[in-house]
């Protein structure tokens, strides 16, 4: 490019070439004399210091030769070839490099080289080296636009999740350049401008094209259209309101314009939805959506992004066929908070897959579940009030709960924390739980067949209602089991059409009293399984307890709930006390349901063994931390190793130091 020299540029503070400012020198091979000026792009310290302008082959120089006035001479054609009279016409860009660096060496004007590093940018698909060049372009002025997208957003009319991207909104429109809208590209939206063989621009809305020239009135037969297409994102700009009809006044404009929700990531806030959003207001009055849901990027199990250059993507059409799309659905949404970005790993995506079968299990054993006494086609419904058992209240209070937790959270976009709360409530409090108090019901010949099917009730009733909640994440497996479960005569025959739950409804039935005391004894059950745990003890060995239940209401409850309660603590025989009993060395647990509190009361010889496992566990577990800490002092691997590899290892020893935490505490 220094056949294109326009001048030659020092800083303003560079003593060394003070006397030359304002002074010509002539550029090689061209006989061209350009001015030595001064400009703060200049880095004194590159070099000589003195830098070649080329305006038609550098952005930075571009903008030099704006400030300066500086003529703009292009070297390079379409192909990359040399296109300046002379010597060079004609040759490839990298030969004319060669020839010109041997002839300045041949005329004794090459006083040196010396090698340093460049930032060179490259064609992602051919790895070309990309050439700027000056061009032709169509160019829309921005500010104007970009105003009312920007009172859209302060006047209220649009919400940005989460809104910490207003910022990043805002400070984009504010600072906002002219879009070049020109795009050499192959196929798109052909800009809509004509050239007559004068050069004089036609632009035209008509799809034929204009006429005839607008200036000179030559005919369309003599106009050439402009081969440049519209900028990608200028086209899906129009998205929200040229796919209605627009610019027709259509019934699915008037109902779909503008939308609700728009999602996207938040890396394209700017290339789209800064650019819907200008162009919606602009021509139709009205911003395109009420509000823009930005998702974080889904990145590798190593934090890295996506590429296909670096091919670690996951093939969503792969993991589908391996655990489904709804199980790929609920990974991608689960827990995660908008705008954050989300770890793809295996453990995640089993996990979902996980909580699939265990819905699809749990609507089967419900289903094969139905007492005989229940006939086959009977209508959904919950049982008159005077059937339901303590566990019912339990259950309904519950999901009357879920359903307003999830109601409030997808009205507020934070759809993560939807599916947090209906996995706790379908994996842990439905199956773990209810299931099993229903199980004890059905199956006690002490219970009447009203009571039995109230049970069977309430278990399809709460499904039903899981079901419609989990629907929006999860459509095809809910569809699937909502299409077996009995109906009410007023539901559709699709379940994506179906009411959503009302939580008034649901607490309609609900005795607090009954429902805080199964509360409670579940509680307890966790209290003992912790404290199990804790102690070592195995799961499948039972042990006699003595249960303290001063509440009458924890009481009454407990008297139709002993059976499952004993399944799920693995306590037995049970005997209820009227206070807490004095430790007899029996290995036996103490429990006083009034606080809560579970205590493990062991003969000393348990104590000794425990603690000896315990300490095996902490010097096992401090020998790891040194290890990991060690690694981390090591500046050869910090300084070497990738970023996602050394933050895995802060990640691990940090889990360690709690780990060791966690167990000197259990030791004292």
């Amino acid at each position: 490019t220094l056949l294109g020299d326009t001048a030659v540029a020092v800083h303003p503070a560079d003593d060394r070439y003070a006397a030359l400012v304002g002074r010509l020198v002539r550029i090689p091979f061209t006989e061209r004399d350009v001015p030595v000026i001064t400009d703060d792009a200049v880095d004194r310290g590159f070099g000589t210091g003195a830098v070649k302008v080329t305006p038609a082959h550098d952005q930075t120089d571009l903008e030099i030769g704006a400030r300066h006035g500086l003529p703009q001479v292009t070297v390079l054609d379409d192909a990359a070839r040399v296109s300046f009279p002379g010597a060079y016409e004609g040759l490839d860009r990298f030969e004319a490099r060669r020839r010109i660096v041997a002839d300045l060496e041949t005329r004794g004007d090459l006083v040196g080289t010396a090698a340093h590093e460049m930032v060179v940018g490259r064609c992602q698909r051919s790895d070309d080296v990309i050439e700027p060049r000056l061009k032709t372009q169509w160019f829309m002025r921005m500010e104007p636009l970009a105003a009312k997208a920007l009172a859209a957003v302060r006047d209220g009319r649009t919400r940005i999740v989460p809104r910490r991207f207003e910022k990043v909104f805002f400070g984009w429109l504010e600072q906002i350049h002219d879009w070049n809208l020109s795009r050499q590209l192959w196929w798109g939206h052909r800009i809509p401008a004509w050239y007559c063989p004068d050069g004089h621009v036609t632009v035209s809305e008509l799809v034929e094209g204009p006429a005839a020239c607008a200036v000179c009135g030559r005919p369309a037969a003599q106009l050439e259209q402009d081969p440049d297409i519209f900028d990608t994102w200028f086209s899906s700009g129009l998205w929200p309101f040229s796919t209605l009809g627009w610019p027709a006044p259509t019934a699915d404009l008037a109902r779909y314009y503008p939308g609700s929700v728009m999602e996207t990531g938040y890396d394209i806030i700017f290339f789209w939805v800064a650019r819907m959003m200008m162009l919606g207001e602009w021509l139709t009055g009205q911003a395109p959506f009420e509000a823009v849901y930005l998702s974080g990027l889904v990145r590798d199990p190593y934090g890295q992004k996506m590429s296909k250059t670096k091919g670690n993507v996951v093939d969503p059409l792969g993991v589908v066929d391996d655990i489904g799309a709804d199980s790929l659905r609920f990974a991608l949404v689960n827990g995660v908070a908008p705008g954050a970005d989300l770890r793809l790993s295996p453990t995640r995506l089993e996990g979902a897959r996980n909580f699939g079968n265990k819905l699809w299990n749990a609507a089967r054993f419900v289903l094969g579940a139905r007492p005989a006494d229940v006939p086959e086609a009977t209508a959904l419904a919950l049982p008159a009030a005077a059937q339901l058992g303590p566990a019912e209240h339990w259950l309904l209070a519950d999901l009357a709960r879920t359903i307003e937790e999830v109601s409030r959270a997808f009205e507020s976009l934070q759809l993560g924390d939807a599916t947090r709360a209906l996995h706790e409530a379908i994996w842990s409090t439905y199956c773990d739980q209810y299931l099993e108090l229903a199980k004890a019901r059905l199956a006690d010949p002490a219970a009447s067949p009203r009571e039995r099917a109230a049970t069977w009730r309430v278990l399809v009733w709460a499904l039903d209602r899981y079901l419609r909640l989990l629907h929006p994440v999860m459509p095809f497996l809910t569809e699937a089991i909502w299409q077996r479960l009995p109906h009410a005569a007023a539901d559709p025959e699709l379940l994506i059409v179906a009411a959503w739950p009302d939580a008034v409804a649901e607490r309609a039935l609900v005795d607090p009293t009954q429902a805080a005391a199964t509360g409670a004894l579940l509680d307890l059950v966790r209290a003992v399984r912790n404290a199990r745990a804790e102690a070592g003890i195995a799961p499948v060995e039972r042990l006699a307890a003595d249960l303290s239940l001063p509440d009458p209401a924890v009481r009454a409850a407990y008297a139709g709930l002993a059976v499952p309660f004993g399944r799920l603590t693995r306590l037995g025989p049970v005997e209820l006390t009227d206070g807490l009993a004095a430790s007899d060395g029996s290995g036996a647990i103490h429990v006083l349901a009034g606080t809560l509190e579970a205590a493990l009361r062991r003969s000393g010889a348990d104590v000794e063994r425990d603690r000896a496992r315990v300490q095996r566990e902490l010097a096992d577990t401090r020998a790891r931390l040194a290890a990991a800490e060690a690694r981390l002092a090591d500046q050869a691997f910090t300084s070497r190793a990738p970023a996602s590899v050394v933050e895995g290892a802060r990640t691990r020893a940090a889990e360690l130091r709690e780990q060791v935490e966690r167990l000197e505490e259990r030791l004292r």
